[in-house]
């Protein structure tokens, strides 16, 4: 399995193995399953995004239709 590191200040590092351990992680546990649940939103806010492009250009392709 690949390995991806980060740096942290010891203060950000103590920080997160508290959170983590609050949780019942370790901290790569935490930081993996974290790290994929922020890439998941950012996808669906992305998708949502692009959906709402094309649906603004078919409101005004419809109402320019219309006129």
């Amino acid at each position: 399995m690949p390995v991806i590191s980060i740096r942290v200040s010891n203060e950000e590092k103590d920080f997160l193995e508290k959170v983590a351990n609050f949780n019942g992680d370790n901290i790569s546990e935490f930081m993996r399953s974290n790290s994929l649940q922020s890439a998941e939103s950012l996808v669906d806010f992305e998708t949502y995004k692009k959906l709402m492009k094309e649906h603004e250009k078919l409101i005004k392709a419809f109402l320019h239709e219309k006129c």
